[in-house]
Order: structure tokens, then sequence, then C-alpha cells
């Protein structure tokens, strides 16, 4: 018997990915929608529901729709308390709107504990009973799984390690919790340090030139200061881990994300840093892993939070 087919949509500061699909089959991408060229929760809404009922024509047997979205989502309610990086996101009773607009359930969650969902279900972490995911971007994000369920704490906050201090005294954070993780290892956070460092050298570089995908190519020629760079964010990634590994004990920390691209280059310090940090009972056993969904982990455990949540 074939899964439910359902609706992922990966709802972005910049556009909105819907997709057709089935399991951790992408069955159809939808058009994408610029949240930019629109106006407010309104206009957006509308756009959503005119793809939803494009796409439904040609599959009909839908049986959800489930969104991941970037900011602070009441998954409970099915209520948008805000957004990052799209305006006026306020309180926004978005489950209600699109069920009523579909006539289908319908399912909202943070973007990063759709994708800590779908890596669970369909991906890296093989329905292992507690899981972090963790998203290494321009920011950091994360979701849990803890005893084979989605953790999401009282107000629906749980997961998000990069907001974790590694330096009480450290550099302030937008939510005041100073040395948060998030400022010293996030994309530009990196292109800075690896900027400061060459120029140090006497060697003059972009922004663009320190990009964590410039400095893995660097590393990875033999540039000692690109290498230098990924020793030093690895040792910072690996303290915030440390903390989620002395509370949460889990199987399996999976790593997704741009920053994550690098590889063995950030995993490796990413590893050694733990090592140093924790018991050995607690690290002999724990998988560090890349993610295996790519972009498309978010659409894939939207989808599969959707349909999940009808059973």
């Amino acid at each position: 018997m074939s899964s439910p087919i359902a609706i992922g949509i990966d709802f972005g500061g910049t556009s909105i990915k819907p997709a057709v699909i089935r399991g951790k089959e992408i069955l159809e991408r939808g058009t994408r929608i610029d949240t930019q060229s629109l106006n407010g929760p309104d206009e957006i809404c509308c756009a959503i529901l005119a793809e939803i009922e494009q796409l439904r024509k040609k599959y009909p047997d839908v049986v959800a729709v489930g969104l991941g979205m970037p900011g602070l989502i009441n998954a409970v309610d099915g209520i948008v308390h805000g957004l990052t990086n799209v305006k006026g996101w306020h309180n926004v009773p978005l489950r209600k709107i699109l069920a009523d607009g579909t006539g289908l359930p319908v399912a909202i969650d943070n973007d990063a504990k759709a994708m800590a969902y779908g890596e669970w279900r369909f991906g890296a972490a093989s329905n292992l009973p507690n899981v972090a995911c963790i998203t290494l971007g321009t920011g950091i994000g994360g979701g849990l799984i803890l005893n084979g369920k989605l953790y999401r704490g009282a107000q629906n906050g749980a997961g998000e390690i990069g907001q974790t201090s590694i330096d009480y005294r450290g550099v302030s954070a937008v939510y005041g919790n100073r040395g948060a993780v998030e400022r010293y290892a996030g994309n530009q956070q990196i292109a800075e340090n690896a900027q400061r460092r060459y120029a140090a050298a006497g060697i003059q570089r972009t922004l663009e030139e320190c990009s964590p995908a410039a400095l893995a190519a660097a590393a990875n020629a033999g540039d000692a200061i690109a290498r230098a760079v990924w020793d030093e964010v690895g040792d910072q990634i690996g303290a915030a881990l440390a903390n989620l590994v002395w509370l949460l004990n889990p199987n399996c920390i999976i790593l997704g994300g741009g920053v994550a691209q690098a590889g063995e280059l950030i995993f490796e310090p990413i590893r050694k840093s733990l090592a140093s940090r924790t018991m050995p009972e607690y690290v002999k056993d724990l998988l560090i892993i890349p993610a295996e969904l790519g972009s498309d982990a978010g659409v894939i455990g939207a989808a599969a939070l959707a349909v999940d949540s009808q059973t």
C-alpha cells in the first residue's frame, strides 16, 4: 500500500516552494512564490491557496498540507506569531486560513523542526529515538526528536541551539543571550573572522572571497588560514553541541545547511571538540553525520508532519 500524498511547502524568507510529496519522493514541484513581491499575509495566503488548487488538479488524492516556516510558530494552535525576514506576520491564524480555503487538514511548524522531522522519518536519522538536527547557515537553528517524537517545548521554542551561549561574557546577541553560538559560526561571522585573519597576515580578501564555500575550497587546496578558520568554527560549534550532549544525551546529531557542506573540514574539529568536552561514554556511539535530504528536508518534513498528524 503506497504512502498518502501531501503537499509540502517550504516557506522561506524570499520565496515559498511547494511540492507534491509521497513519503520522501517529490512527485512534482510547484511554482515558486516570491514573498517580497506580495503585500502582507493576505496576498501571500491567496497565492499559496491558488498554488495548492493548481497542484490538486493534477493530484486529487492529496490528503493534507504541511508548511515549514522561519520564525515563531505555534504548531498546536496553528498560529504564526512572527516570521524572520517577512514583514507583517503577527499572530496570523494560518492553519485555519488554509484549512478553510482548501478543506484539507493543515499542519504548520518552524522550518528547522520540519527539517528535523524529515531527516528523522526519511533521512539520516533512520528513526532513532533521540536526535538533534542542526542547521548551519546564515543562522543556526535546530529541531529535536526525543523518545521518538518531535519535541517543541512549552512555547514551541525548543531546539534553538543557535541561541545557546558558548561565552556568557561574549558578543551581544539578538535575543540578549551574550555569546550565542550563532554570533560566532553563522555565515557572516565566519566570513568576517576569515577576513580579519587574512588581513592580519597582510592578505586582502572581500567577504565574498571569505564565504564558507570559498573557505572550504581554499582549505582543501592547502590554505592554512582557511583551515584555521574551520578549526575554530568547529570548536565553537562543538562547544554548543557539548552542552546539548550533556543535557539530552542523543543517539545522533545531524548537521545540515550550507556550512555543513564543508564536510570533514568542520566535522572533524566538531568531533574533537565534543570529545574534549564530554565523557567518552557519551560520545563513543554518538553519530555526528550530515543531513541526507539536502535542501528538500524541510519540504519533505512539512509534508510528513501533515500526514502523520492525521494518524
